[in-house]
């Protein structure tokens, strides 16, 4: 994935979004925001969890993960934790235990 790592995750959204067969106007709707919205996420070097987790259904892609690897939290996790996301796992509570993991790690730092 050295892709990712050269890109932002917006950028990410992006080329996710291209390979779809939906267009601004229906991910501006499923979002429930203005299509401009749309394209300023594109530009976007970070991302809300919360945004990133709809995005992630809307398109079917696990951006959180991808997001996780960009970062380099992947590896460090799923070591010692033995995590592995699926889209499954998408759930608000799962996405709010994240974010808290991530905090953990934040300031374990």
């Amino acid at each position: 994935m050295t892709e990712i790592k050269e890109a932002h995750i917006g950028q990410l959204v992006k080329s996710v979004f291209d390979s779809s067969d939906m267009s601004v106007s229906e991910l501006a709707r499923r979002l429930h925001c203005e299509r401009t919205n749309v394209y300023t996420i594109f530009r976007r070097r970070s991302i809300d969890v919360e945004q990133l987790a709809k995005l992630s259904k809307i398109l079917n892609h696990n951006f959180l993960e991808d997001a996780m690897e960009m970062y380099g939290l992947v590896t460090m996790l799923r070591t010692p934790l033995n995590l592995t996301l699926r889209m499954d796992d998408l759930t608000e509570e799962n996405v709010m235990r994240l974010m808290e993991m991530l905090r953990k790690v934040r300031t374990d730092s």
